[in-house]
């Protein structure tokens, strides 16, 4: 008798203790949705705050404007050409730090079209083409995003891309899933070792 009170208590325990867990599941998921949806907004006003900052330096200048909205060229003898080659680097910064946005943040899906305007600025601003050609490795997402302009193919956000082609060598290494053929690689434009560039620090 006292065996089978035990059992019975036992077995109360564990479904208690699996409504509890089941209850704390359930709140560390909402928890990490509110989180998500925090650094979503805190990534929004920073790309804001600095975005608003580049322009504050052009609006300072509206003579400079031509150079990054207008397809105006810079040639060396320029006379504001250091001017517009320094703004060029702090907005291929910017830009940059634009596209890191998606990669870092998954859950935030609308940081997925902020490649549209990188690509946009480098239609529009030979500079910043010129410096971004100049550097590559500086800004390795914007580069990439420059050649997928020039091949004149569809566009898509380069650092997602490589995320992906990293995914399916890693599960081809676990799992022996399919690993990506060439055809595959120039699909996804991912480079070989497929690491996110991170804004320089000049």
């Amino acid at each position: 008798m006292n065996e089978t009170v035990l059992s019975v208590i036992g077995l109360i325990l564990v479904a208690v203790s699996l409504c509890f867990s089941a209850i704390q599941t359930r709140e560390v998921a909402r928890q990490s949705r509110i989180n998500n949806r925090i650094g979503s907004a805190n990534a929004i006003l920073e790309i804001n705050n600095v975005g608003q900052a580049w322009h504050d330096r052009v609006l300072e200048d509206p003579a400079l404007r031509p150079y990054f909205f207008d397809g105006k060229p810079c040639t060396p003898d320029d006379p504001a050409r250091l001017k517009v080659v320094t703004l060029a680097e702090r907005l291929a910064d910017l830009l940059e730090c634009n596209l890191q946005m998606a990669p870092l943040l998954p859950a935030f899906t609308f940081a997925h079209t902020w490649y549209l305007w990188p690509a946009h600025m480098l239609r529009q601003s030979p500079v910043l083409v010129e410096v971004v050609e100049d550097h590559p490795g500086w800004w390795e997402a914007l580069d990439d995003l420059q050649q997928q302009i020039r091949s004149g193919g569809p566009l898509t956000h380069p650092l997602l891309r490589a995320s992906r082609a990293r995914w399916h060598q890693s599960r081809s290494r676990v799992g022996g899933g399919l690993r990506p053929t060439r055809d595959d690689d120039a699909a996804t434009g991912a480079p070989a070792g497929g690491a996110a560039a991170i804004p320089p620090q000049r």
